[in-house]
């Protein structure tokens, strides 16, 4: 028996929850009212609708018994979208939206195929004869497409989509080689997490779409092995997620790779944590056949893990130095940072999380135009609309509720990667609006002032919620106008910002900043006292020799030391966390929960 047999039987108890390989979804579909709201835009589409909805409307309308002519006029738009064109670069592959031309976004071919291949398993018999003819005209020409996008195993999201896709296409419609490829993807994936991690880690995002294409591998894969190792995959996800997951907030804590919403990293995963029962922020309840069809919820163990309170998380995010993750997690309030920026622009590299599921999440940013809260929006690579922030050189460190921060422009793509129309330079701590704020010992009342400048830049901030709070400061920073102020332009979302001002022009040279940040819970009021006085007091040493940067904190209980060069964009030394930190894949209070999952498919001793 080899080891991914063997991992069939090791897996068996889980399984049984995952559900049988391919076995039709639970008869769930959307209400028709939607479904016919959806077909106004699929048979007269608008410029900005996406060609992946043209097979999202595909599915769920055949699920739901919708005309068959509809779904016809669906797949013809989708067709009109894909580049059949010889020699094309991006043959076989969808323009993502109905007014662009040409593809741009080659991931196009795997958000389509996703569905469309669920259509074809599960539907071709209330497919009219001219539907069936136009999909597989369509899978002809995407087979190819997805041959030739190149993907890594560290663009998680869609190198499983892409697995998913090799695996369905090639079982369904009898192309042995691209199923095959997919297997290959999966364990190659599997592989590469057990000694990365997830590469787009604690995405709320892109978390969703790797439960979906996992949970669509273990559900419908014809190969048991292949299943398996899907299973095993799904199993790390919410075993990761758990210990991350904030219930308090009803959402995912911790610092994330790609987060499209700023204030509150609210997304997809919020949907599965609903269907798992689990608290969590801004989910309708509602379940399309699709949701049914890669739906696996997560093993028992997640919900000890998530009621486990205080607990320390650590993880790695890539095998390269200071591609760390860290999470505190206590009973109100929670403390995650990053030890390196993510190469996307659009992570949170530290994050405070307070309860309430509509309150804003704590997280620091360096920000060059002036759009601290993410509303700002503009056309990016591939046509879509995002808000990009500063991409900085990161170094941190942190050991339970305690972190300090190092940011620095001096990384080549800081601004490469932040997007255009740039006008200053600040860096930020976005905090909620309806928290009592303290500056120093002293309590601030909500008052008309929507701009506080602060009596020394390393003035001390406070923000209480109940028994939990948080402290947090700039401990020195550069600029050439520079003030540190409390701002509050964020009412509408219930937000203001603690802002170091570098520059009110564009940003040139080299600027960096350095933070701390506590949090602690289970204070009375004569305890919260005591923790400003001790934090007021208690301020770290900050030595500058040329362009290296020394923390030392001063509090014996968090003994941190951290040293960076700014301008050379060097992590030289960073002591202070627990001595299981840097071998921890998955791990909580010590603990390695990761590498056993996986482990069970990859046979590693």
């Amino acid at each position: 028996m080899n080891t991914i047999e063997t991992a069939v039987f090791l897996s068996a108890a889980w399984f049984v929850h995952v559900g049988l390989a391919a076995s039709p979804p639970a008869n769930a579909t959307l209400p028709v009212s939607r479904l016919e709201r959806w077909w106004v835009s699929v048979s007269n589409p608008p410029p900005r609708f996406g060609t992946r909805d043209f097979f999202a409307y595909a599915l769920e309308a055949a699920a739901a018994g919708q005309p068959a002519e509809r779904i016809e006029t669906a797949l013809a738009n989708a067709a009109r979208k894909q580049d059949r064109t010889p020699n094309s670069p991006t043959y076989g592959n969808f323009a993502w939206y109905w007014e662009d031309e040409k593809p741009v976004d080659r991931n196009c071919v795997e958000f389509s195929m996703q569905r469309a291949t669920l259509l074809w398993m599960y539907f071709q018999e209330r497919l009219s004869p001219r539907a069936r003819e136009l999909l597989l005209t369509i899978f002809r020409y995407a087979a190819e497409g997805i041959r030739r996008h190149r993907v890594s195993p560290s663009y998680t999201n869609i190198y499983l989509k892409k697995a998913w896709n090799c695996i369905a296409m090639g079982e369904s419609l009898g192309i042995p080689d691209l199923a095959e490829e997919g297997r290959r993807m999966l364990r190659t994936w599997i592989e590469h997490t057990w000694t990365n991690g997830v590469s787009e880690y604690l995405s709320p995002t892109y978390y969703a779409v790797d439960m979906e294409n996992l949970g669509l591998i273990a559900r419908h894969s014809r190969d048991p092995n292949t299943r398996v190792a899907a299973q095993a995959g799904l199993e790390f996800l919410w075993t990761e997620v758990a210990a991350h997951w904030f219930d308090p907030a009803g959402r995912l804590g911790g610092p994330h790779s790609r987060d499209y919403d700023y204030l509150r990293g609210i997304s997809g995963l919020n949907h599965w944590a609903a269907c798992a029962g689990w608290p969590s922020a801004e989910s309708t309840g509602e379940r399309s056949w699709f949701d049914n069809a890669c739906w696996a919820p997560p093993p028992d163990s997640a919900l000890a893990l998530r009621q486990r309170t205080p607990r320390m998380v650590r993880g790695r995010w890539s095998s390269q130095p200071g591609h760390t993750i860290a999470q505190w997690v206590g009973r109100r309030i929670a403390l995650g940072t990053t030890g390196a920026a993510y190469p996307d622009s659009m992570d949170k590299v530290a994050v405070v999380l307070f309860p309430g599921e509509k309150r804003p999440t704590v997280s620091f940013l360096m920000d060059a135009r002036l759009d601290p809260y993410g509303k700002n929006r503009y056309v990016t690579g591939g046509g879509h609309l995002k808000a990009f922030h500063v991409f900085p050189f990161l170094a941190s460190v942190q050991r339970g509720p305690y972190a300090l921060l190092v940011a620095s422009t001096a990384n080549p793509n800081a601004f490469r990667l932040s997007g255009t129309n740039l006008t200053c330079l600040m860096s930020h701590w976005v905090l909620p609006a309806d928290l009592p704020l303290w500056i120093g010992e002293r309590p601030q009342p909500v008052g008309p002032d929507p701009r506080i400048v602060l009596p020394s830049p390393d003035t001390a901030i406070f923000v209480r919620d109940g028994d939990a709070a948080m402290a947090v400061r700039f401990l020195w920073g550069t600029g050439d106008d520079s003030s540190v102020e409390i701002v509050r332009d964020g009412r509408d979302w219930n937000a203001q910002r603690l802002s170091w001002v570098h520059s009110r022009r564009p940003p040139a040279g080299v600027h960096a900043i350095a933070t701390e940040i506590r949090v602690s819970e289970g204070l009375s009021d004569d305890a919260f006292e005591e923790f400003r006085k001790r934090f007021v007091f208690q301020k770290p040493n900050v030595t500058i020799q040329g362009s290296r940067v020394t923390i030392e904190s001063a509090d014996s209980a968090s003994p941190i030391r951290l040293v960076a060069d700014i301008e050379r964009c060097e992590r030289i030394q960073l002591d202070g966390a627990e001595s299981w930190a840097a071998d921890a894949l998955l791990a909580v209070d010590g603990k390695e929960l990761g590498r056993p999952i996986l482990e069970r498919v990859l046979g590693k001793p």
